[in-house]
């Protein structure tokens, strides 16, 4: 007989590289689990969970259309969650990213589309879904050690402004000046991950002033070159061979450099644990300190009062 779930955890880009690696540990750790893995298109979803049902034996996996560079998208995925009858809603992991090589990208809303999928999009999820989630639930923010230029990744350093000026595709390009259509995708990508923290710690506040006891914690899954991941797949054929092929050999040399099955088992491990401290944020499996500018206030209080407005949402949680 099935055994029935009793939490749900919801994964967005659970389809593939990371948040699929994460998803297949999560579902095969206990049948009590509930996975809904949300991406843009239903039939990767569908072969996802199928995959994800036959690998782990836990036949509690489903898929949902999330397409986080679409506010009216997420707004029907709420709505749809909150209908679909599925177990309560525990845990969220806010994973699916994107990053534009080949020139500026704007969203359906007309937003700059790395800081609208990157950011806009699980802000809204977030916010939308919060009073489905249960008391000592978790939200756990996938950034990366690129939103901290002296950790030496190889990628540009962020570049933080008014979101007025980041969610502007003309003034994002004016912001940017005359860098190459790559970097100044990679500027774009390593900024909305110092955002992605920005808006974990913001939201752990207000949690906490809210007096609920949701847990926000923000994760560093590493650099995962390699076949896993789909980040590069607007890059030019060299450099996807390059990211394919030679750059997983530095994991041998590097300890930043992490496979997506290695980084999805911490990524799960940080949703399985029995407590997390909220507001921290973990390089894989430990818990360090994030770059001083990712503990900026102001800037966190200026991203969460300009986004609020934008999508027309309360102030406080």
């Amino acid at each position: 007989m099935k055994k029935k779930a009793t939490k749900t955890v919801i994964i967005t880009g659970g389809n593939t590289g990371l948040g699929f690696e994460a998803a297949k540990v999560i579902a095969g750790a206990s049948k009590d689990w509930h996975v809904v893995i949300a991406s843009r298109s239903q039939n990767k979803g569908d072969q996802a969970a199928q995959d994800l049902i036959q690998t782990t034996q836990n036949p509690n996996v489903s898929a949902m259309v999330l397409d986080l560079s679409s506010i009216s998208s997420v707004k029907q995925f709420a709505d749809l969650f909150s209908k679909a009858g599925l177990p309560p809603l525990h845990v969220i992991v806010c994973n699916a990213g994107t990053q534009f090589a080949q020139g500026t990208q704007m969203t359906a809303d007309g937003i700059e589309a790395t800081f609208g999928v990157n950011h806009l999009g699980h802000f809204m999820l977030v916010r939308l879904l919060l009073n489905h989630l249960q008391e000592n639930g978790r939200i756990v923010v996938v950034s990366s050690d690129t939103h901290d230029f002296s950790k030496k990744s190889g990628m540009p350093a962020p570049r933080y402004a008014s979101p007025t000026i980041l969610a502007d595709p003309v003034e994002s390009d004016r912001l940017l000046g005359n860098l190459t259509d790559l970097a100044k995708g990679q500027v774009r990508y390593t900024t909305s991950k110092l955002c992605n923290l920005y808006f974990a710690y913001e939201l752990s506040r207000q949690i906490q002033q809210s007096k609920r006891s949701i847990s926000v914690a923000a994760f560093n899954p590493g650099m995962m070159p390699g076949k896993g991941s789909a980040l590069t797949r607007d890059y030019n054929p060299l450099l996807r061979f390059m990211w394919n092929n030679i750059m997983p050999l530095l994991r041998f040399v590097r300890s930043s450099v992490r496979t997506t099955k290695q980084s999805g088992n911490d990524l799960a491990n940080l949703v399985l644990r029995g407590s997390v401290q909220s507001g921290t944020y973990w390089d894989g499996p430990k818990e360090i300190a994030s770059s001083e500018e990712s503990y900026n206030k102001e800037h966190a209080l200026e991203l969460w009062k300009w986004s609020s407005e934008k999508l027309n949402l309360k102030l406080q949680v």
